[in-house]
């Protein structure tokens, strides 16, 4: 997370998934915002938290005392913010990096996470939820459905290579990704997303909601 995209409308959508969750499972989910334009003023602190409604004392600005997050060019220092966000101790926690998740480093490092480092966060906590903008997976996957934007679908068989179990929030510009050891990780999210949208035509929640074991 950057400033330049403080307050934006992709805030908004944060906020809204969470709304979306049942409160028992919102109000168990911790947050690092993954800056890597820092230190934040507390007034800039205090705005994020409201807008995306996870408050301070479940926002974890500087794990390790890292005002941002380490590049992959020193990875003494990556290695210790990773393990710093592993010891965070919340059931859930909400990864706010930029371009989300990839296998390996292939430039700005600071604004993903590898699914190696994923794995780790995940060893003491259920599940892992990543926010990530859209971008152009290229080549582009050629079995792509109808109805899920390729970053999602391309993100979605990367965890699963990876061995996770996994569910996307999908919008155009920005996707959230509910990640986890099992599939019983994941499951409360996707309860709780399908009984918010009880009611809703099929058309608008298979658009809203790509489960993993569609790519099986």
């Amino acid at each position: 997370m950057n400033k330049d995209y403080l307050l934006d409308s992709l805030d908004g959508l944060k906020a809204l998934v969470f709304r979306l969750l049942p409160p028992g499972i919102a109000g168990s989910i911790a947050c690092v915002p993954m800056t890597t334009d820092g230190p934040w003023t507390d007034a800039e602190k205090a705005v994020f938290e409201a807008a995306i409604g996870i408050p301070g004392e479940r926002t974890y600005w500087t794990p390790g005392d890292f005002v941002n997050v380490p590049s992959s060019h020193n990875p003494g220092l990556r290695s210790r913010w990773v393990g710093s966000v592993a010891a965070i101790n919340h059931r859930y926690l909400f990864l706010d990096a930029d371009t989300g998740f990839y296998t390996h480093h292939n430039g700005e490092s600071e604004k993903k996470v590898l699914t190696s480092e994923l794995a780790v966060m995940l060893r003491s906590r259920e599940a892992l939820i990543v926010y990530r903008h859209q971008y152009w997976p290229s080549p582009k996957p050629d079995d792509v459905p109808s109805h899920v934007y390729p970053y999602v679908w391309h993100g979605l068989r990367m965890l699963r290579d990876a061995d996770f179990a996994a569910v996307a929030y999908q919008s155009q510009a920005a996707s959230f990704f509910f990640v986890a050891k099992q599939e019983t990780g994941i499951d409360p999210f996707l309860a709780g997303l399908r009984l918010a949208f009880s009611g809703v035509s099929d058309k608008v929640v298979k658009k809203r909601l790509v489960c993993f074991d569609a790519l099986a």
